[in-house]
């Protein structure tokens, strides 16, 4: 308004006079309204000046683009008439193409803009048309033509694949290739879809611009196709995926691991066919008769391996035939491969003709015959059974082609008594025949005993007994070695005894060989034939033992004097039984007591007496010398000073040894002249077999204390 003022002064330098009427046309130029459409300037700057009127053009139509919901508008300059520019400009946005009403700018677009673009954010969505209006200073020039229509898009489009031609129930086509179409849809609201990017395999990602994406895929295998959509805004939607499985390949022929040579009464109604295929593979197998009857199945090649079971009762006898295919996943079918089998489903006749003995005795009895006749080439099993339930010993044999068949079976775990066999054939195919029975006994048990044998000794000898156990009835003939002829013995009950026997005809005992060993063998047999034997050994002794040697040893401090130490030794030929001269001995060979010496004018004797064992009496004892002038006690029972006597037995030695202990009482002599000292056995001693002792012969010289 100022500037108005100051030019209309200049139109003649006396503004006084014209002041109203410059103020009435500004007004009128200016009009009543808000907005400003034209005003007039000086065109000189003379006092004279001529005022010119001039008005702002509409604003350009601006150019709109968007990314997600920010809006940028650009426009072009505004000027008016007379090629003043705009200063500014205001921005606003309608709905519509037409009509609507006007929506101000908001964001980097708010308010006067002083630039010739600007950026909307957030702005809601739908589509949307902007306008700008040019101002300068306070006036304004037209609002623009409104811009072509935008998306505000905040939303991704989204897409799908369809696969042609249709995959198969399992996924899979067989032919090739295979046609995937990708289509996008960014919604009634969004921007449209600006194209659809995509990847086979993990390949390198393709574009195709437009909402629609044919893409061929090719080659046998499992293909994974990766896609998205991005709309007009650059909204991409996230990644998918659509596999497309191609199989154009037949699988090969199955093969076949499992086929029955024959099928049996057994088996017919639930045969076993296996083999193997390809993995996943659908096997399709139907089994046929020579007559064109047909029994289909159907399994799955599991890991490779098939298997079926299939009921072929309906079919004839005779060859079966097996044909088998296998279909993949995509329905493609290979060729076929053939097994046979054949059916045979009518049992063999039963056994015939069979024999086994009429014993089963220790002679057969680890191999017992049996034969008979039966469908050549037939298999027969016999089986052997007890009364007392012991497990059945089983044979087979096969039967000739003129039907002969025979086995020996080992009866050896079977018990006594009746044996039942029963004996089964069957046929190749595995048909069985109803079962026929043959019995016998068995009797390998022929008892033979000995009775414990005593010893030989002098006393039986010439009238020795032999006695036993056996089966009732039987004859034992007894022989013993040495002797020339058996001895025959006659079973009572169950027990025998033969005739007393007089053996001193076999070797005899000796001093240098004083034990003799006899053996006594019995044998017998019975009515099954079995045979039996026995025998034992038993110790001959008939040699008595003997005295070899009476000594006397000094041992004590005295020489030729009968003192503590001193020691008497008796030696045997052989050893004697220690329960003979002590019964109470508990296997003790040292005894402590008293020794006794008697005076007996020039030949003492000597005695000994012990509370460690009952009845001890091991003869009588000559010193061959005199040593004592009265009784004199050796031992800790006389006056209490200690120290016992002792009887040793050496069994190794064959020695009794009697040691004189400390002099309890009684009158010794010094300087004894020594002599021979002697000894007689008691009648109890004897040796182990029960020989009496006896004194000995000859004599062993001097000796003394």
């Amino acid at each position: 308004m100022s500037l108005a003022i100051r030019n209309a002064s200049l139109f003649t330098g006396r503004p006084s006079r014209r002041l109203a009427w410059i103020i009435t046309a500004v007004l009128l130029l200016l009009g009543t309204g808000t907005a400003a459409y034209a005003f007039w300037a000086s065109t000189t700057s003379s006092n004279n000046a001529i005022a010119a009127a001039d008005a702002l053009s509409p604003g350009s139509k601006p150019s709109v683009t968007a990314s997600n919901t920010s809006l940028t508008v650009t426009w072009a300059n505004g000027t008016t008439v007379n090629g003043r520019p705009a200063t500014g400009y205001t921005v606003a946005r309608y709905s519509a193409a037409t009509g609507g009403t006007a929506i101000p700018a908001t964001g980097g677009c708010a308010g006067t803009v002083t630039t010739l673009t600007c950026t909307e954010q957030n702005v809601p969505g739908g589509t949307w048309y902007y306008t700008v209006t040019p101002a300068i200073a306070l006036w304004t020039g037209a609002e623009s033509p409104r811009s072509n229509g935008i998306s505000s898009d905040a939303t991704a489009p989204t897409a799908s694949a369809t696969v042609s031609p249709t995959p198969n129930a399992a996924g899979w086509n067989n032919t090739s290739p295979v046609t995937v179409t990708i289509s996008a849809d960014d919604g009634t609201s969004g921007s449209g879809v600006a194209s659809i990017t995509y990847a086979v395999d993990g390949g390198a990602q393709q574009t195709v611009n437009g909402a629609v994406a044919t893409i061929p895929v090719t080659g046998d295998g499992t293909h994974t196709m990766s896609y998205f959509a991005t709309d007009k805004v650059g909204n991409a939607g996230s990644a998918q995926s659509q596999t497309v499985r191609i199989d154009t390949q037949a699988p090969a022929a199955p093969a076949f691991t499992t086929v029955p040579a024959y099928v049996s009464q057994a088996t017919v109604s639930g045969v076993t066919v296996s083999g193997t295929a390809e993995a996943g593979a659908t096997v399709n197998l139907v089994a046929r008769d020579g007559a064109g009857h047909s029994v289909p199945a159907t399994a799955t090649a599991t890991l490779g391996s098939w298997s079926v079971k299939v009921d072929l009762t309906s079919l004839d006898q005779g060859t079966v035939t097996y044909s088998v295919t296998a279909t993949d996943a995509a329905g493609n079918t290979g060729p076929a491969r053939t097994a046979t089998s054949a059916k045979d489903t009518v049992a063999p006749s039963p056994a015939a003709g069979v024999g086994v003995p009429t014993y089963v005795y220790t002679g057969n009895v680890l191999s017992v015959p049996v034969t008979g006749s039966a469908e050549a080439g037939s298999t027969v099993t016999v089986s052997a059974a007890d009364t007392v339930g012991t497990t059945p010993v089983t044979g087979t044999a096969t039967a000739s082609g003129t039907g002969a068949w025979s086995l020996n079976l080992n009866l050896g775990t079977l018990g006594q008594g009746a044996i039942t066999y029963t004996i089964n054939v069957a046929d190749p195919a595995g048909n069985t025949s109803s079962a026929v029975t043959a019995s016998d006994t068995k009797d390998t048990v022929l008892s033979l005993k000995l009775n414990p044998l005593p010893t030989i000794f002098s006393g039986n000898v010439k009238n020795y007994p032999v006695s036993g156990t056996t089966d009732s009835g039987s004859t034992v003939n007894l022989t013993v070695t040495d002797s020339a002829t058996g001895v025959p013995a006659t079973a009572s009950g169950s027990a025998w005894t033969t005739p007393a026997l007089d053996l001193s005809s076999l070797r005899d005992t000796s001093i240098s060989n004083p034990i003799v060993t006899v053996t006594v063998t019995a044998t017998t047999s019975d009515a099954a034939g079995n045979t039996a034997s026995v025998s034992a050994t038993v110790t001959k002794d008939t040699a008595a033992p003997s005295v070899t040697g009476v000594v006397l040893t000094n041992g004590g401090p005295k020489q030729n004097s009968a003192d503590k130490g001193d020691t008497l030794t008796i030696t045997y030929s052989e050893a004697l039984d220690p329960a003979k001269f002590c019964t109470s001995t508990s296997g003790a060979t040292t005894f402590n007591g008293i020794a006794t010496l008697s005076d007996n004018n020039l030949n003492d004797t000597l005695s000994f007496s012990t509370t460690d064992c009952t009845g001890l009496n091991i003869g009588n004892i000559s010193l061959g010398g005199n040593y004592v002038s009265a009784t004199a006690t050796f031992g800790p029972n006389g006056n209490g000073s200690g120290g016992a006597s002792t009887l040793t037995w050496n069994p190794t030695a064959k020695t009794f040894t009697i040691k004189l202990g400390n002099s309890a009482n009684g009158s010794t002599l010094q300087n004894v002249t020594a002599g021979q000292p002697s000894y007689t056995p008691s009648s109890n001693l004897t040796d182990v077999a029960g020989n009496a002792a006896v004194p000995g012969l000859g004599t062993w010289g001097t000796s003394g204390f």
